[in-house]
């Protein structure tokens, strides 16, 4: 922006600062957490790799477990702040970001003029500019147009100014200014939905700079801190699981908007406090839930059938949802409509050891992988431990019959440190105890293809990996699938 002074980019700060990062700390601004996404509906202290790159507590906020965020997020409002105005070219001074504040600069042939501006934007659509100046002075006074906004009006001490003000640019005022001039303007934020094409075609509901969630009900429970410098987990307290119900004709008329009281602390950016919200008619996915790491699971491909009853449900400012689904699967009907399927049941399972960043649920998750250094799904791993003997099972709820297993073994030659193992074998375990299986085929190593081995049929209730890595390296598994049969 103070390279180019295009109006996109601030615009773009603008989406940052108004729906990302109030969302990203408490209401009390004492405690943060790692990331803030688009559809997040649980901010516990568990770690969410691989789903998330980093291992460990991501979404917990505390005031003391992110590294670098505690003093870098502190920087955010100050920046903002300083960079409301900006001095422009004919000695004149430039509106770029809408908010309460007041500048004082030597303007036009080096008079002091001071301009305060009131506004509850973006919230409110209205702006009010009050110039004060001991004597008239000529300059030029710029107001950025938002790239959303059609339809921008302005007035001068009461009276309305002919102007050509397209969406995405910057208006001049030069005119020679006195004391208690006052400029009035007006910004109609309108209602309007992205779809987002390359998400499965979900939609987005944004009006004026604001991008609106899902009103969830939080939970907040400190977990660790102090009582003055807490760390907290937010919890849903209410459902979440909804997709859109849009006219098709005119989509962007499915919402009514509602205004609320300013709240009287000037903290808008919470759930309860939240002065803008609308109303709209939502239809729970049933099948849309958590993932096996607490992550909401991925949309699927909309529009999205679902046989729930209606619902009116209540969208608020994408700032004030700490919890949030900002990114809504679109419900539709007839042959142009999807099933939402259930996603694969993941394996009890444990190992020796995982690392942080792997996990034990990407044995079964039942994403196959292209290759053995395939890094594009999650994966398990027993890293950094080398030349040890591991081993990795999974528990069954009841007894399973079984026959044989397939076993993809992660290698990322070149790039890492894991290999194909130097041997393994498979255990069924038989009244607590841990058995080996009589196997009709060689354990194979091979890298890009499931190894599988068949054995004599066992029926247990849990089925192990005895592995011994190769000297100076580790190892690990993008996926284990089993050969079931019937009882």
């Amino acid at each position: 922006l103070e390279a180019t002074g295009h109006p996109k980019w601030a615009q773009r700060c603008e989406d940052v600062a108004f729906n990302s990062l109030p969302a990203s700390m408490t209401a009390d601004l004492r405690a943060l957490h790692y990331l803030t996404a688009p559809n997040m509906v649980l901010c516990d202290r568990h770690s969410k790799s691989p789903g998330l790159q980093n291992g460990g507590p991501m979404l917990l906020f505390d005031p003391f477990g992110h590294r670098c965020c505690q003093h870098n997020v502190a920087h955010g409002w100050p920046y903002y702040a300083q960079r409301l105005w900006y001095a422009t070219g004919g000695n004149g001074l430039a509106v770029v970001f809408y908010a309460p504040s007041s500048v004082t600069a030597k303007v036009g042939d080096g008079r002091e003029v001071t301009i305060t501006e009131q506004t509850r934007y973006p919230f409110e659509e209205q702006v009010l500019l009050t110039v004060k100046t001991d004597g008239k002075v000529r300059f030029p006074l710029y107001l950025r147009v938002p790239g959303w906004c059609d339809g921008f009006k302005m007035k001068v001490n009461g009276r309305a100014e002919s102007i050509e003000a397209p969406a995405g640019s910057y208006i001049m005022v030069d005119r020679t200014w006195a004391d208690g001039d006052r400029v009035e303007v007006e910004m109609p934020m309108l209602v309007a939905l992205r779809t987002w094409d390359k998400n499965m075609n979900c939609v987005s509901v944004d009006r004026g700079p604001l991008t609106y969630s899902l009103k969830i009900g939080e939970r907040m429970e400190r977990v660790g801190g102090s009582e003055k410098w807490g760390a907290y987990e937010i919890h849903p307290t209410t459902a979440w699981n909804y997709g859109l119900v849009l006219d098709e004709k005119r989509p962007e008329g499915s919402f009514e908007v509602v205004r609320g009281d300013w709240p009287a602390d000037d903290q808008p950016f919470t759930v309860e406090s939240a002065p803008i919200a609308m109303k709209a008619v939502g239809r729970k996915i049933p099948q849309w839930q958590l993932d096996h790491l607490g992550l909401v699971a991925e949309v699927q491909a909309g529009p999205v059938r679902s046989d729930q009853p209606q619902e009116a449900i209540t969208l608020i400012p994408m700032g004030c949802a700490r919890l949030r689904i900002s990114a809504f699967p679109r419900i539709g009907s007839g042959p142009g409509a999807h099933e939402w399927k259930e996603p694969p049941r993941v394996l009890p399972t444990t190992a020796s050891h995982c690392w942080e960043n792997d996990t034990v649920a990407a044995l079964s998750d039942g994403l196959l992988p292209r290759n053995s250094n395939d890094q594009s799904i999650p994966r398990f791993t027993w890293w950094p431990r080398k030349g040890t003997a591991e081993w990795v099972q999974y528990d069954f709820a009841g007894a399973e019959t079984v026959s044989g297993v397939g076993v993809y073994w992660f290698d990322d030659t070149g790039q890492g440190g894991c290999r194909v193992p130097r041997s393994w074998r498979v255990l069924y375990r038989q009244a607590g105890q841990w058995q080996p299986v009589k196997a009709t085929g060689d354990y194979t190593v091979a890298k890009d293809r499931f190894n599988e081995v068949g054995f004599e049929t066992v029926r247990t209730d849990g089925l192990r990996l005895e592995v011994q890595l190769q000297p100076d390296f580790s190892g690990g598994i993008l996926e284990w699938r089993l050969d079931r049969a019937a009882p």
